[in-house]
């Protein structure tokens, strides 16, 4: 069933997020639509939403496949007065909010695997891509975007997919109200964020790192040029991940490609 902007609205209960909806058909990307309203002055808490994306991203330019009618592609303006470097874990905080609203709407845990991705039973179901704008040493807007694997089958994957990706239906067992996700996450993200407005980051990191997979593993990440294997230890407190390598130093990583690999 297509989502519809007056669904979405009944009953949603948010001080700041779906302020405005843009519900669109296909677009090329939700975090690009989301970025060129910003641009024109949008208001902090706009949301775009398609049916199907034609290039839908993930991190590292990866495509995030967007198959029409069966996923949620969404991306929210946000522009908290918050220093840039701040900004990344506002990544972390869409993540917490799409957990929330996949166990709110289907009761599947979804875990975390550091930086951007949702699993559930094993499977990705969902990620994460933030984006900002800066000018000087202020920040302008973030845009958050999530995509999260809705009602796909097993058969709506491409092969090499089928063994990582999973979706809300498959791992359920039974279709999934594409509405009522929506509407979960949008509460669920104006919740959270209104807890960061007001006490910062320490709430989101504490609620990331009880759900993390990545912590505790042993693990290889790319970051650039740069790769490290080691002891994922923790989450320090501007989110980044700390990898303890054979010889005891620590790196601190801001973003990275990672493989669990014990």
């Amino acid at each position: 069933m297509p989502l519809r902007e007056e669904t979405i609205r009944a009953g949603l209960t948010t001080r700041r997020i779906g302020s405005a909806i843009h519900l669109l058909h296909e677009v090329d990307s939700t975090n690009d639509e989301a970025a060129a309203l910003a641009r024109g002055g949008e208001a902090d808490g706009a949301i775009v939403i398609a049916e199907a994306q034609r290039r839908g991203r993930g991190r590292l330019g990866r495509q995030w496949q967007s198959p029409k009618g069966l996923g949620l592609y969404l991306s929210v303006i946000l522009r908290p007065a918050i220093p840039p470097h701040d900004a990344p874990v506002l990544t972390l905080m869409s993540a917490v909010a799409g957990a929330d609203a996949i166990e709110r709407t289907t009761g599947l845990i979804a875990a975390f695997k550091w930086p951007n991705d949702l699993i559930v039973h094993g499977r990705k179901v969902g990620g994460m891509l933030g984006e900002m704008a800066v000018e000087g040493s202020r920040l302008l807007y973030v845009i958050l975007g999530i995509g999260i694997n809705v009602n796909q089958a097993e058969a709506d994957f491409d092969e090499e997919l089928r063994q990582t990706a999973g979706s809300l239906r498959v791992e359920a067992g039974h279709l999934v109200d594409r509405t009522a996700i929506v509407r979960s996450f949008c509460e669920s993200l104006d919740g959270w964020y209104e807890r960061f407005l007001c006490d910062g980051p320490p709430p989101i990191l504490e609620y990331v790192r009880r759900h993390c997979l990545t912590l505790g593993r042993q693990v290889t990440a790319r970051s650039g040029d740069q790769e490290v294997s080691g002891l994922a230890i923790e989450l320090d407190d501007e989110g980044r991940l700390v990898i303890r390598d054979a010889s005891g130093e620590l790196h601190h990583l801001l973003a990275g490609d990672v493989t669990l690999t014990g």
